[in-house]
């Protein structure tokens, strides 16, 4: 009985964690944070050149 509601409560975390990301957390967060790696490289490199 246990192992069943843990397995169904794991489920559900699933389908939350699934349902945040792809439905409700906007794209250009996503492309935010893909880019800030890139974007302290330049900086480094402005910093550098200085």
């Amino acid at each position: 009985m246990v192992a069943g509601l843990v397995t169904l409560f794991a489920m559900l975390a699933f389908v939350a964690i699934v349902i945040w990301v792809f439905v409700i957390k906007d794209r250009k967060d996503f492309e935010e944070q893909a880019n800030l790696p890139l974007d302290e490289e330049d900086r480094d490199r402005k910093e550098d050149s200085k």
